[in-house]
């Protein structure tokens, strides 16, 4: 049980949000007439809280897709059109302060995104770094806008393929999520040591068809790949990239 508490803690970010639509549950409770209405944003959202509270519910969630990702279960909840709807149906005949008040209430309940620590400002229309445009590119140049399978740092699998869909990885943005430290996978192992061993890598990649590997430079002090019949590309924005002739990998989705 404490496991969801923590949940619901982590979820509520500032806390205001959680109290609004407690407020809101409370004042359709007493005005609101339309029986419709009444299953579709009081008694459905409380069944649902009540499942995601049982403790059999998440012991079978967390066996299934972890611990990480049962907060989604509240996404299920309507908790911002709850509050919206409850202002509108409180301030129906003086709507204008209703949609002020409403602002207001979501303005309270949330923080300015521009002032999260991890916000940059954009570099490109696609809003991606410009090292995994430029990567990107490079690997596309040299296959001739073929489709290819590259194993990518860390810091480039969770946005190669909001880019460029005809790079293939042998994983992706999974291997970041906490739930996914004890999953093995070769590759990304041996991508994400400090020291990487180039014999074990050529081996990973040819196991899984990469043709490309892609190295932070880094560490291509540390590897040596030509004498495994791996040949270097170039150098892009800090990062080394290695072709593999010797593979071919597989394009079928």
């Amino acid at each position: 049980m404490s496991q969801i508490i923590n949940t619901i803690e982590e979820y509520q970010g500032s806390g205001w949000i959680l109290v609004f639509y407690g407020i809101a549950l409370v004042a359709l409770f007493f005005r609101e007439n339309d029986r419709g209405n009444r299953i579709a944003f009081l008694y459905l959202p409380a069944l649902w809280f009540v499942i995601f509270l049982l403790p059999p519910v998440h012991s079978l969630y967390v066996r299934i897709d972890g611990n990480d990702t049962y907060y989604r279960l509240l996404w299920l909840i309507p908790m911002i059109v709850t509050i919206g709807y409850a202002l509108v149906r409180q301030f129906a005949d003086h709507l204008y302060i209703g949609v002020i008040l409403l602002c207001a209430v979501l303005a309270i309940s949330g923080t300015c995104v521009y002032r999260n620590e991890n916000l940059t400002r954009a570099t490109n229309p696609y809003h991606l770094p410009q090292y995994v445009v430029d990567v990107c590119d490079a690997i596309m140049e040299d296959t001739d806008g073929e489709r290819t399978m590259a194993a990518m740092p860390p810091e480039m699998v969770q946005f190669v393929r909001q880019y460029e869909t005809r790079i293939m990885m042998p994983y992706g943005r999974e291997m970041l999520m906490p739930s996914y430290a004890n999953v093995e996978m070769p590759v990304y192992d041996i991508m994400n040591q400090d020291t990487i061993n180039g014999k074990e890598l050529v081996a990973a990649i040819r196991d899984y068809n990469c043709n490309y590997i892609v190295v932070s430079s880094i560490k291509i002090d540390t590897i040596d790949l030509s004498e495994y019949g791996i040949e270097f590309v170039g150098l892009v924005d800090g990062f080394a990239i290695y072709h593999d002739p010797t593979e071919s990998a597989s394009l079928t989705d």
